[in-house]
């Protein structure tokens, strides 16, 4: 996942394939914790999708990219 981190654009969107047993949130949280990014901070926002969750997330993603902040969905 850190390797991963070097290669990726503020511009460009990460996408993770999950399967079941894996969740890389633990590491995300790590790197945007050493970027100064951090749910604490509302710098950094996770949101589980599901039902419903389609308009939060849209507002979460527009604040990201105005603000500079991260959002994992």
């Amino acid at each position: 996942m850190f390797d991963l981190y070097k290669e990726t654009k503020p511009q460009t969107a990460t996408f993770f394939v999950l399967f079941p047993g894996v969740d890389p949130t633990p590491d995300v949280e790590k790197i945007g914790f050493a970027n100064n990014k951090s749910i604490d901070a509302g710098t950094f926002t996770n949101i589980s999708m599901g039902q419903g969750q389609e308009d939060n997330a849209n507002i979460v993603l527009q604040k990201a990219a105005k603000e500079g902040h991260w959002c994992m969905f």
